[in-house]
């Protein structure tokens, strides 16, 4: 299969809580993004990390959230909302450009122009606590809920950074399936 060619249309890095802070350009080293709270080569085990006990450390691969432009819109439609926000579900690249962008399977690699390179880990689950900034947006309790219903399987990805760089806000971003990368 073909490359896919996007366009980086959001940067943001979340220093605490959501939302996150937008910017034009961030700084991805082997660590993660810096200044976002993800940033870290290890991370200590929660529940989706099982038969890992809760607080044990193990290597970081949710360094980076990753939205699509296209799957937001479709969210926010199904939530009967005008739009979703990257920064308010904590994300930190958002991307336009890529047909079902969750979809895609572990192992996927996006390449941006400025060299920097990140690998798929896989899905990112939606959440009550995405859900609960958003219904804060709208002032509709009932959103919190709703939230992780309406977009599984359009929330995104998480993934870490292979080969560190500089990420900016308008730049080209070339996504390889696994089964195509080495090829």
């Amino acid at each position: 299969m073909a490359d896919m060619q996007g366009v980086v249309e959001a940067l943001a890095i979340t220093p605490e809580l959501i939302p996150s802070t937008a910017l034009d350009e961030v700084e991805a080293t082997l660590e993660g993004l810096v200044g976002d709270k993800h940033f870290g080569l290890t991370m200590k085990a929660n529940k989706f990390q099982a038969p890992y006990p809760k607080g044990e450390l193990i290597r970081n691969v949710r360094q980076i959230s990753i939205v699509s432009a296209e799957e937001l819109a479709q969210v926010a439609e199904a939530m009967q909302v005008e739009r979703v926000e990257p920064a308010w579900l904590g994300a930190n690249l958002m991307i336009s450009g890529v047909p079902d962008l969750t979809q895609l399977p572990p192992g996927s690699r996006l390449y941006f122009e400025g060299g920097a390179g990140v690998v798929v880990e896989g899905e990112n689950m939606p959440c009550v606590t995405a859900g609960g900034c958003l219904a804060e947006q709208y002032e509709r309790p009932e959103l919190r809920s709703a939230f992780p219903k309406r977009a599984i399987g359009k929330r995104g990805l998480v993934a870490w950074v292979e080969k560190p760089g500089t990420i900016c806000k308008g730049e080209k971003v070339t996504v390889r399936r696994a089964e195509d990368v080495g090829r």
